[in-house]
């Protein structure tokens, strides 16, 4: 006979999981004495070894009871399946964080100042991006709904991963008494190409005019207007298409940064 602490060494284990184990009804001693100690044989070390197995591939107690007493390959299979799909999703969870932080990292932070309303000429790279459904009415609640939507397929986690982010609106010669109601849609900078979810739309290199402002109704529309005045003043020719791109991860509201950039690519 093996005493309990002689038998936990044996079978790798601690003194406290045999314990526990016998109060669940899954393991019992060979033997208490008549002082009460528990006492095992060493035959009792393979059944041990087999419940101990089970517990480290992830089965509770009440599934271990009933695999070692009641059990057929078929039960233990579909328990063991079952684990196997967890983990698998858990891998997948863990691919994707992974996938977000390495891109995160490898961003190169933008290191161009600009004074708010004060519109400048800045030279723009070439990004695709993903875009939401357009908008209809410009309610607030509409911007929520089409936000959630969007970073619901896309997965919340990509706000964290530094690519740009922001709003792509058809409004035409600075227009800000048009901003307002203007129809927008929600855009992310794409990261990996070949998740195809959502429809795509392209900045194009070149020189864009800008403006920083705050995210509020009143300071866009004086920041449209700041460009407005710039562009008349320099004979200049924009596109239809305002860019307005976000300046923070954190997002305050209506799906944008406390500041914003707003751009317009200049045509020759």
């Amino acid at each position: 006979m093996l005493t309990i602490t002689k038998f936990a060494q044996l079978a790798n284990t601690t003194r406290r999981t045999l314990i526990y184990y016998d109060n669940k009804g899954i393991f019992h001693p060979i033997e208490i004495d008549k002082n009460g100690y528990r006492l095992y044989n060493y035959d009792q070390l393979y059944e041990i070894t087999y419940i101990l197995s089970l517990r480290k591939l992830g089965l509770s107690i009440k599934d271990i009871d009933f695999i070692i007493n009641e059990h057929t390959d078929d039960d233990l299979n579909s328990k063991l399946n079952s684990i196997l799909i967890n983990i698998q999703n858990n891998i997948d969870h863990l691919e994707n964080v992974k996938k977000i932080l390495t891109t995160r990292f490898s961003t190169i932070p933008d290191t161009f100042s600009q004074q708010l309303h004060t519109p400048a000429i800045i030279t723009n790279t070439k990004q695709n991006f993903w875009r939401s459904k357009q908008s209809v009415t410009c309610t607030e609640k509409e911007i929520a709904e089409i936000y959630s939507d969007f970073y619901k397929k896309l997965d919340s986690l990509s706000l964290t991963n530094k690519q740009d982010a922001g709003f792509m609106t058809q409004l035409a010669d600075s227009n800000a008494a048009l901003y307002p109601d203007a129809s927008f849609c929600i855009i992310k900078s794409i990261v990996d190409t070949k998740d195809n979810i959502f429809p795509i739309c392209t900045k194009e290199s070149g020189e864009y005019i800008s403006v920083i402002t705050e995210n509020t109704g009143s300071d866009i529309c004086l920041g449209l207007k700041e460009l407005k005045e710039y562009i008349d003043k320099n004979n200049l020719k924009i596109s239809s298409t305002l860019w307005q791109m976000n300046l923070d991860e954190k997002f305050i509201n209506k799906g944008s940064s406390k500041y914003v950039r707003l751009e317009y690519k200049l045509i020759n």
